[in-house]
């Protein structure tokens, strides 16, 4: 796991609700900025504040420094605000054009989970930091917003050749900077596109617990992802009952023979992906300490 997280610049952490992903892309982004990288977190799932994780206030709007490494830095992308942002920029684009054209890029399906990708999409351009940590929503809203860039960017092409054709045949001059802007737009995504599925410098990880549930939807996640050009580089496997705790208790013998059920199941499932555990803590994870002490478990 410590080289794969070294050698990437983009790590993506995903999973079903529930299973610590948001945990495990602290604690990587934690020990990360530890060993000396900048390392930046982005928050992708409205449902979650880094705030909670890290005791203390993070941005919805802006980077702001996490803890007193120096190292660390955090934003939690809020889609209903990032829309405020994603508009402003789309209507000072569409400014001077007819409105007829205009108002209709603003008014697609699911508008709000473009403008809180739009934002996601900056950051995979990113230059001030050694690591980009994203904390993902749970996996079917990670996989609408990672099909995001390839449906907007299709938009846009449909909506530079609709506009050029619209403007000819209504006899208007069309804008030559509109759609030179909207070109470059499209380019923005498409790059967002090929560092998604970039090998070289990025890897998307996904966690889950040894149980049934979540070990058939990383499973399905595996596969959509791929299909995106995206294949899963690791594992972690989360709330593993450690063995020296069991001491005769049946409850815990139980269900820690089920969790071996499964966690042989995910050997079998996913033999070809690096694998690491994580085990079952005796109280809640939260606070930079406590992730530093995850971070030693899975990092070293």
């Amino acid at each position: 796991m410590r080289e794969l997280v070294e050698s990437k610049k983009f790590l993506f952490f995903g999973g079903k609700g529930g299973v610590g992903k948001t945990t495990m892309a602290s604690t990587t982004a934690t020990w990360l900025a530890d060993h000396g990288y900048k390392t930046l977190i982005v928050a992708t799932d409205p449902t979650i504040s880094l705030s909670a994780i890290y005791e203390q206030e993070i941005s919805e709007t802006e980077v702001v420094p996490i803890g007193s490494t120096g190292n660390l830095y955090g934003l939690n992308i809020n889609p209903k605000k990032a829309m405020g942002v994603f508009q402003t920029r789309m209507n000072e684009m569409m400014e001077g054009f007819s409105t007829m054209f205009g108002s209709e890029l603003l008014s697609t399906p699911c508008t709000e989970e473009i403008a809180a990708f739009d934002q996601f999409v900056s950051y995979m351009a990113d230059t001030e930091h050694d690591k980009v940590v994203f904390d993902t929503a749970p996996t079917g809203h990670t996989l609408r917003e990672l099909s995001m860039p390839f449906d907007w960017s299709g938009y846009i092409a449909n909506q530079i050749e609709s506009r050029k054709e619209m403007s000819e045949a209504l006899g208007f001059i069309y804008d030559e900077a509109m759609i030179a802007d909207l070109r470059k737009e499209k380019e923005r995504y498409d790059a967002a596109v090929r560092a998604l599925s970039d090998g070289d410098t990025s890897a998307f990880n996904l966690v889950l617990l040894p149980e049934k549930l979540p070990v058939d939807e990383t499973e399905r996640a595996a596969e959509d992802l791929a299909t995106f050009g995206i294949h899963v580089r690791s594992l972690i496997i989360n709330e593993v009952i450690p063995r020296d705790v069991l001491q005769g208790n049946w409850f815990l013998e139980r269900r820690r023979a089920t969790q071996d059920k499964y966690l042989k199941q995910i050997d079998e499932k996913f033999k070809d992906l690096i694998r690491a555990e994580v085990p079952l803590f005796e109280s809640d994870i939260y606070g930079i300490e406590n992730l530093r002490k995850v971070g030693k478990l899975l990092y070293g």
